[in-house]
């Protein structure tokens, strides 16, 4: 028969007790990271009138290309255009010769004596086109600062450029720049895009968060910069080149430090990645970056991938001091209290890192999402581990 008894058993109020202990520690989590991740944006985002029109180093900005003339035009174009108070020159990196690539850069180069190109040489093998061509890139430049982008984005803003550079001030110990590459959410509209919107913040977030305290490990392909001299410094990706990727993390990780790292948030430095959440592309990604990460110390990212687990621990332990309980009722109440606690926690913190980082508006799924983040992430990294040979050069 139900009852409602305020006698609980010693065992639920310690499962019920250990479920409050995880829901506190996932606050506290979503408080020294998560919330820190929003705060960066949101002041990244006010006027900086101060720096406006201020002499910026002389850089390189390195574009690879696959073989894509059509939005290497239009990616060569917002380049060309940017309002830039220094002298940079454009390196365009193209995977082998192409024709195409060729007569489109030389068309441009006729107005534009700044811009170059270069190309990997066809039929190489058991090395990573991405990074032989950042290499060449590299070696091409004749500045020290180097922005690296591919034809996979749009840049928006005329102040791009000014925007990922301002850290490099003379005497400044700045090495390397961590811009952001974000989502039109409009482009993807097929089933699951709630799903890929939250772990396209979630992984961002997992990144920003460490890097915006003092520990960077990673940043993205597609909007980095850091000096010629830090590249050459560490032999370029002589560490990773058995490995197809690793450009932006394993490599970041190797010559990034707290004292030499800037993290780049503003509206102008953002890129945005075309068709970055369709899911064949997602899927490849996350099981690219579970493989690559393999290679990282895991210290700077273990708290942000802990507050799923200790979601799933909270719910576990608050549904077993219910079941023990029975068929006293008197367990449920607090049992719900801490759950609504945990899920009010989910919606308010997500709903607002996923604005700040220009994704999706998302409500009530967003518990469900967090809770099981961290399962979708353990497939990822299964299914990495599964077809890992792909990831190598010699394959």
């Amino acid at each position: 028969m139900i009852t409602f008894s305020p006698e609980i058993s010693r065992e639920a109020i310690v499962l019920l007790a250990s479920g409050a202990l995880c829901v506190i520690c996932t606050g506290l989590i979503y408080l020294l990271r998560t919330r820190t991740v929003i705060r960066a944006v949101e002041s990244a985002s006010l006027p900086r009138g101060d720096q406006e029109g201020q002499t910026r180093e002389a850089c390189s900005v390195i574009v690879y290309s696959q073989d894509d003339p059509e939005n290497l035009e239009r990616l060569l174009l917002s380049l060309l255009a940017q309002e830039y108070p220094g002298p940079y020159e454009i390196i365009v990196v193209n995977e082998g010769e192409s024709p195409d690539i060729r007569d489109l850069v030389s068309m441009l180069r006729a107005r534009n004596s700044n811009l170059y190109l270069t190309s990997t040489p066809d039929g190489v093998r058991n090395l990573s086109r991405k990074k032989l061509g950042v290499t060449l890139g590299v070696k091409a430049a004749r500045y020290g600062v180097l922005v690296l982008t591919t034809t996979a984005v749009d840049i928006p803003s005329t102040q791009w450029l000014s925007a990922m550079t301002r850290s490099f001030k003379p005497g400044s110990p700045t090495g390397v720049v961590l811009g952001f590459a974000t989502i039109d959410p409009a482009e993807d509209d097929r089933p699951g895009k709630r799903r890929r919107a939250f772990d396209f913040v979630a992984e961002s977030a997992r990144w920003l968060a460490p890097a915006l305290a003092g520990s960077p490990f990673r940043g993205v392909e597609y909007n980095l910069a850091y000096r010629k001299e830090l590249f050459l410094k560490n032999s370029g990706f002589a560490r990773s080149l058995n490995l197809h990727y690793g450009d932006d993390d394993i490599f970041v990780s190797e010559i990034a430090t707290g004292e030499n790292t800037a993290v780049e948030l503003s509206p102008e430095s953002l890129v945005y990645l075309r068709e970055g959440n369709s899911p064949r592309i997602f899927r490849e990604r996350m099981v690219r970056r579970s493989f690559t990460e393999s290679f990282i110390p895991r210290r700077p990212f273990f708290l942000a991938s802990l507050t799923g687990w200790l979601q799933l621990a909270a719910l576990a332990l608050c549904m077993a001091a219910v079941v023990l309980a029975l068929p006293n009722l008197a367990a449920t109440v607090p049992a719900l209290l801490l759950m609504l606690l945990m899920w009010s926690m989910d919606i308010v913190v997500w709903r607002a890192a996923m604005k700040a980082l220009r994704s999706r508006s998302l409500c009530l799924t967003l518990p469900w999402l967090s809770m099981t983040y961290p399962l979708r992430k353990l497939a990822y990294l299964l299914r990495s581990r599964i077809g890992k040979q792909h990831n190598y050069t010699w394959n």
